[in-house]
């Protein structure tokens, strides 16, 4: 069958690098693709809250490379306005968040007075001073020590993803 091209089965899944940017008003997904062109990439997003990208292109005359990439769209999104720019070999993905209109709890007051116009002193308590800082102090601690938990899980993740980068450019033995 002259003509006819018959992708072949010899492919290499991989994970692409994504970096999530969090902006005013906007969520920017940004995904690693070298190599790739528009027409190799597919965005599809689901009801279901979530957006699947996925991607294949030849490597050489028998390999072909390909990914998968599902991620949770975020409540607060704007679905029907997400747009994706590919340039550079990247792959960005812009997600517009809805605005929140302020709800009556969140009108702002004269200092010192409360809605009906009165005027308060608000009491000081020492005690509950001390106990929140404390709290806030074991707070930071925890926050610490999860910190170094999510840099040497990714620590551990970049060198996974340098072995699948070095797998990719020296072969797929």
């Amino acid at each position: 069958m002259a003509g006819v091209h018959v992708k072949p089965s010899n492919y290499q899944d991989f994970e692409p690098y994504c970096k999530w940017r969090i902006e005013e008003g906007r969520d920017i997904l940004e995904i690693q693709l070298h190599g790739f062109r528009k027409d190799q990439v597919r965005i599809q997003r689901s009801s279901l809250g979530s957006m699947t990208i996925t991607g294949e292109r030849r490597v050489d005359q028998s390999r072909w490379v390909r990914f998968r990439k599902e991620i949770k769209v975020s409540k607060d999104c704007k679905t029907n306005e997400i747009t994706a720019k590919l340039t550079g070999g990247v792959l960005y993905i812009f997600m517009p968040k809805k605005s929140k209109l302020p709800s009556s709890q969140d009108q702002v007051t004269e200092p010192g007075q409360n809605p009906e116009n009165e005027q308060t002193n608000p009491e000081i308590n020492q005690d509950n001073v001390t106990k929140n800082l404390a709290g806030a102090v074991e707070n930071d601690d925890t926050t610490t020590r999860n910190a170094i938990m999510l840099l040497t899980d990714a620590s551990e993740s970049i060198h996974l993803l340098n072995d699948g980068i070095s797998a990719l450019l020296y072969g797929f033995g």
